[in-house]
């Protein structure tokens, strides 16, 4: 099985975690690739509904992605299905990479370690072609970069609100 697994432990309690992953208020100002920003253009944190995000860089290009919630059991777990999006939040291939997998199934742990938070996140391409495959198992390591720079960017909204 091809999954990608990252875990950080945050210095601050699980509700606040928590809080930050799962309100619109505060997704905005931590959730995407260092140095770029995000705008939340729909929220329904439900089974079934779903955040629509767009996500500026530096030199103002823009990328959209749809999470679409399966599974949420507060405080301790999130199941949401990744894509790339349109910005009417219709379902298209990685912008930059067409054999990247249309949807990555996306399940968030949040583990209460005292004041403290271990977060674990997986992706597993969802029906996933050989080819999209192969493109995601080549890629692990940027993942590894890119949510380690969208984690420090949480680590600092944290300290910034606590």
């Amino acid at each position: 099985m091809n999954i990608f697994k990252i875990t950080r432990t945050f210095n601050a309690p699980r509700d606040l975690v928590w809080e930050c992953w799962t309100r619109a208020e505060h997704i905005q100002y931590w959730l995407s690739p260092a140095g770029s920003s995000t705008e939340l253009l729909h929220s329904d944190i439900t089974p079934g509904g779903y955040n629509h995000a767009k996500i500026t860089f530096p030199d103002g290009t823009s990328i959209y992605g749809k999470y679409t919630f399966k599974e949420i059991n507060p405080k301790d777990r999130l199941i949401y299905v990744n894509a790339f999006a349109d910005e009417d939040a219709n379902l298209i291939h990685h912008p930059m990479s067409p054999t990247w997998p249309l949807e990555l199934l996306t399940t968030v742990d949040f583990v209460e370690q005292g004041d403290q938070t271990e977060l674990t996140l997986r992706w597993e391409p969802i029906d996933a072609k050989a080819e999209e495959t192969k493109t995601f198992i080549e890629n692990l390591e940027s993942c590894v970069q890119g949510w380690n720079g969208t984690f420090d960017n949480l680590d600092q909204y944290l300290e910034s609100i606590k």
